[in-house]
């Protein structure tokens, strides 16, 4: 199987370890209550690598397998050869790499972040989001379950984070232009994002830049719910241009909107709510957006009416 082959497979049993994973939470992580800070989503991104080898090796004829990165680094995993040595520094031996995030619906999102830099990424790559909750199994018991999961190329997801980002009044540091003035070329501080005050997003950007004494970097750039959110008409027109353009992005929109529907009735005027539900023949519309929305995201492929009527 050839790099490609071998990442549709991937990401087709995915889900068949989500539920692996389900079947052993309800029967092993059972607790009295749930709670929200537990470090359960740590646990879950860990397990799917688990379940995911479990599954491979029911199939004998797969030459790979899920491996762990041995140092704290951007990507969590790697899918590797197998038998073969395995270089992480020249990625030898290996087809592509797999970087996890849990989100749980009950929960702020905000330290759920996919920051990594577009020069970080290659064209295989993969970003997996596991969306999960606190679920009551028995009278007294609950377990984390997976609900819902993305998997797809990282490139793709960057690309959108990354216009919305300037869309946004943020910005990147360019080559010749840091604002450290760093003689090093290449300058490490590159595609590092800065926000609309000017301030670094990630610990690596430019040392001026620092928000304050107090805070290393700003921290905002890349919350996976975050980064889809548009505060200007510029800023919507590029999402829904990119929405149109880019499957990836569309496919991420598509799953965040479907997890947190309030983001995705957030990203629509009254008036544009309206027009869709015409085109999806409703005829009795609500006047308040509440239940306009209620009324659009009802109909089956509305999603596909929202992301073509603009």
């Amino acid at each position: 199987m050839n790099s490609n082959e071998v990442y549709d497979y991937i990401r087709k049993i995915s889900v068949t370890a989500c539920e692996k994973m389900n079947d052993f939470s309800a029967n092993v992580l059972k607790t009295r209550g749930g709670r929200i800070g537990s470090g359960m989503g740590a646990l879950l991104e860990a397990l799917w690598g688990y379940m995911m080898n479990q599954i491979i090796h029911e199939h004998s004829e797969l030459d790979c397998e899920i491996a762990w990165f041995p140092d704290n680094q951007y990507n969590d995993f790697s899918c590797i050869k197998k038998d073969v040595v395995w270089d992480e520094m020249s990625r030898e031996g290996e087809y592509f790499r797999i970087e996890v995030k849990s989100m749980n619906t009950g929960a702020d999102e905000s330290k759920a972040h996919f920051a990594a830099l577009q020069k970080e990424i290659e064209p295989n790559d993969a970003l997996l989001i596991l969306v999960w909750e606190w679920r009551q199994i028995d009278e007294t018991h609950f377990s984390p379950i997976v609900i819902d999961s993305f998997f797809d190329r990282a490139s793709g997801v960057a690309e959108l984070r990354d216009a919305l980002h300037v869309a946004r009044g943020g910005s990147f540091v360019m080559a010749g232009h840091c604002p450290d003035l760093c003689e090093d070329s290449p300058c490490r501080h590159v595609g590092e994002p800065l926000n609309a005050s000017g301030k670094r997003e990630r610990l690596g950007g430019p040392e001026s830049t620092r928000p304050s004494l107090n805070v290393s970097y700003a921290a905002n750039f890349g919350g996976l719910v975050r980064m889809i959110k548009t505060d200007n008409e510029s800023a919507r027109s590029v999402f829904r241009q990119i929405r149109k353009e880019n499957a990836v992005a569309d496919h991420y929109i598509s799953f965040i909107h479907k997890n947190f529907p309030k983001e995705e009735k957030n990203q629509y005027t009254t008036v544009e709510l309206r027009r869709v539900a015409a085109q999806l023949g409703i005829i009795n519309c609500a006047n308040n957006k509440d239940a306009l929305y209620q009324q659009v995201s009802s109909i089956d492929g509305y999603q596909d009416a929202l992301r073509d009527c603009f």
